[in-house]
């Protein structure tokens, strides 16, 4: 038996202090006072504290619908489409195929998809339509090279939090994971004045809403070039036309900052990538890696099972308030025929 209180605390101790006050004026009061009456009417102070107080037994557990929530967060900042994923294809590539192999995986689950470059977007809210996830997929790119602002894979944090926070208010029962796709590359931070790039730490914000996920990194350590992409360009297109008059070499992004303007080269941070996925809880692979992205799926979703079926049992409780309720009946029957005995004798002493 448990005590789910019908009333504040503070009102059942009221009900005491006051109850055991006038119990003790009246036994006090009385010109003949009886033992009984004051034990009857002590005892009726407490059953009513009692009931009060909801003296409760735990009933059969009802269920609840339940889904699992998938947040996809994409890095589309120019480096994506550094030429070094799976040999010297786009980062963009690597992105596209992981995307497919987790929709396939975690089937029936609801996906929403945010991204980020110069700022974050929710570019799908949570749907369990995964033919649209697809179709974004399909036209998906980098940012244009003109409206860069640099680089920072901390930027969606405070923005994925906000969201969990109010998905987590609406649906608690809920389960939800997270992939996070970058290549963790950090650059023009003289930029970011103009930006909110947001700090490591604001993945800490994240960790409380999720139950489980991944970071998966793109590129190699040696780098790769990135094409620029400019105001109608094909979005699908890999030969996507630069400045100098469509030369294969101008269609590059350069780096601005060294002589002779090379080539600029992307390379991944997977220290950083490592420091995003420990501060998450969360395991971190190297792209492409496609066994590994499938075994987690499977492992969440057999996961999420088990979770799901503890979340979603929600406990009841029944008052046990009529045994009380009848002891406080034959209390009060009690009290009314010690009054009426007294009545009598009273009208009787007055007759004689």
């Amino acid at each position: 038996m448990v005590f789910r209180p019908i009333a504040h605390i503070a009102v059942i101790i009221a009900i005491l202090i006051i109850g055991a006050a006038m119990v003790f004026l009246m036994w006090k009061r009385s010109a003949r006072p009886h033992l009984n009456d004051a034990v009857r009417r002590a005892l009726a102070v407490v059953v009513v504290a009692l009931i009060c107080a909801g003296p409760s037994v735990e009933g059969e557990a009802t269920q609840v619908s339940s889904s699992v929530e998938v947040y996809m967060v994409i890095d589309r900042t120019g480096s994506m489409a550094a030429e070094d994923w799976d040999g010297k294809k786009p980062r963009i590539d690597g992105v596209r195929q992981d995307v497919a192999t987790i929709l396939e995986k975690m089937a029936g689950s609801r996906f929403s998809i945010i991204s980020w470059d110069s700022g974050v977007r929710t570019e799908l809210p949570l749907t369990t339509d995964s033919t649209a996830v697809t179709s974004y997929m399909a036209t998906f790119v980098q940012e244009l090279s003109e409206s860069s602002q640099g680089s920072s894979p901390d930027r969606p944090a405070a923005h994925l939090a906000k969201m969990l926070e109010k998905n987590k208010e609406k649906h608690p029962q809920n389960l939800r994971t997270l992939f996070v796709f970058t290549d963790g590359e950090t650059s023009n931070q003289d930029h970011w004045s103009a930006t909110s790039p947001g700090q490591e730490t604001d993945w800490d914000q994240v960790k409380p809403y999720i139950d489980g996920g991944l970071v998966i990194g793109y590129g190699s350590k040696e780098g790769g070039p990135m094409k620029v992409r400019r105001i109608g360009a094909d979005p699908t297109s890999n030969a996507q036309s630069g400045s100098g008059g469509g030369s294969g070499e101008d269609e590059y992004i350069h780096d601005r900052t060294q002589a002779g303007n090379p080539v600029a080269i992307s390379k991944i941070d997977e220290d950083k990538l490592q420091a995003i996925a420990s501060r998450l809880g969360v395991d971190y692979i190297h792209s492409p890696s496609t066994a590994d992205i499938e075994g987690k799926c499977s492992s969440l979703m057999d996961g999420a099972s088990d979770v799901a079926e503890t979340r979603n049992l929600l406990s009841t409780y029944r008052y046990i308030v009529w045994p009380l309720a009848l002891v406080l009946g034959a209390l009060m029957a009690w009290e009314g025929a010690a009054l009426a005995i007294r009545a009598r004798s009273l009208r009787r002493s007055h007759a004689i």
